[in-house]
């Protein structure tokens, strides 16, 4: 079973300041494509495939997060 990228490598950040984030799509003939993200920054480095509904649930949070940002003292602990 061949796996190869599908579309296009995006980033977000700058990996020698603070860290990079990069996501593409890989997949193969005999099975559904997943979403790879690739993180990395000055200590190290890490990555993970995420099936469709993951990486769905991984933007929910993200966006979630940013809901939250955007919001004086929302999700502040302590």
């Amino acid at each position: 079973m061949a796996r190869r990228h599908r579309g296009v490598l995006l980033r977000v950040g700058e990996v020698r300041s603070s860290g990079l984030v990069v996501s593409y799509l890989i997949g193969s003939d005999d099975e559904p494509p997943t979403v790879v993200v690739h993180a990395s920054c000055r200590a190290d480095s890490g990555w993970a495939e995420l099936t469709l509904p993951q990486a769905e649930q991984l933007v929910d949070q993200l966006r979630s997060l940013l809901t939250q940002a955007t919001r004086p003292g929302e999700g502040e602990h302590g």
